[in-house]
């Protein structure tokens, strides 16, 4: 079995996932986690059982509902045919459908909340006996999981950087020791979670400051009629930081760089100075509502949403096909920096900070 990735007929996102068979062997694929070494591993997804698997899905055969598909538990293939999935409808060729299966043992008796606990593969394709024909196709989009008794939920969850604990408050801070330094994280993060539970609406989220001037782009003290501004950025990460993957390590550190334009001009970026990479910008500057006047700046300050496919992982091309910024996921760990060094003695800096779910029909 090959898997390729495909950008005709989009329904959701920027491109989807192609599963092929080109003859009679084992194969399979899917959504699975990976440590620093690039070994699969689990986490913990007891909080979705009872909850919902769901997936977007396009055949080219009805022989497709035979593919056996599930998830991975505990070092357990769950997996069961498509054609047992609730929504599918194998006389559809060449159509999406949404098709779910409910995450508990009566779909499968090994998926279970201990065994949920130890999950490896979030969606697995297997390709055995029962499907021997070559040239199947089964496209695959928009994999979530739901959780029970929710229709959609937006949380956000205010947690400590130093040891990913959950507090009580709608403060963002920075430690004293920060004062006059250079770009540092906030003492706080917040945990998004979107449980959109449809495919078919628009929704996005949006990140910005609602001080009422471009130029109050972070924080800001008045002092004697004059004005004081700290510049703020931010970071979304589809995992606490700091971690290590196979690209290397993730941080919470915060360096500014200089580069040059294809039209010769000069511009600052971002970058993780924990990473190996000086170029990669994946801190974004923050905006003021202000300042979101053309699709290009509403589309910086998008965290995630549903026709990016995905959350803002970098600074990337505005409308490209590719190198975009966005990465899949709709649960990101969302990290606050700001310019310590522009700090004045003897004032209070302050602004609001808003983080906003919009939705459309």
């Amino acid at each position: 079995m090959g898997s390729s990735e495909q950008t005709s007929g989009v329904n959701e996102g920027l491109s989807y996932t192609r599963f092929s068979t080109s003859g009679t062997s084992w194969g399979g694929g899917g959504v699975t986690f990976v440590n620093s070494s690039d070994k699969e591993t689990t986490r913990d997804m007891s909080a979705y059982y009872g909850g919902k698997l769901k997936f977007l899905v396009k055949i080219n055969n009805s022989n497709c509902s035979k593919f056996p598909v599930g998830i991975k538990v505990n070092n357990v293939n769950t997996c069961i045919p498509l054609s047992n999935f609730s929504g599918f409808d194998s006389s559809k060729l060449n159509q999406w459908q949404e098709v779910s299966i409910t995450l508990n043992s009566n779909t499968h008796s090994n998926i279970t909340s201990s065994n949920l606990a130890k999950t490896s593969f979030l969606l697995l394709i297997s390709y055995d006996a029962n499907v021997v024909d070559s040239g199947l196709n089964i496209d695959i989009d928009y994999v979530r999981w739901v959780k029970p008794n929710t229709t959609g939920d937006f949380n956000v969850t205010v947690k400590n950087v130093s040891n990913n604990s959950t507090v009580s408050t709608t403060n963002i801070t920075w430690s004293s020791s920060n004062f006059q330094t250079t770009w540092k994280v906030a003492d706080q993060y917040l945990e998004i979670d979107y449980d959109k539970d449809s495919s078919t609406k628009d929704w996005k989220v949006k990140l910005y400051v609602e001080n009422g001037s471009e130029a109050r782009n972070g924080l800001y003290a008045t002092k004697g009629g004059k004005e004081y501004n700290m510049a703020m950025c931010w970071r979304a990460s589809s995992a606490p930081l700091p971690y290590s993957d196979y690209y290397g390590s993730h941080t919470t550190q915060i360096a500014e760089g200089e580069a040059t334009d294809s039209q010769g001009k000069k511009y600052n970026y971002l970058y993780d100075s924990g990473s190996s990479s000086t170029t990669n910008p994946v801190w974004l500057y923050m905006q003021d509502l202000t300042a979101l006047k053309t699709a290009k700046d509403i589309d910086y300050s998008t965290i995630m949403g549903y026709k990016t496919g995905g959350y803002h992982a970098y600074s990337g091309n505005y409308g490209a096909s590719s190198g975009n910024g966005y990465y899949a996921g709709s649960k990101v760990s969302l990290y606050l920096g700001a310019n310590c060094g522009d700090v004045a003695g003897g004032l209070k800096y302050q602004g609001n900070i808003k983080l906003v779910l919009e939705y459309d029909d």
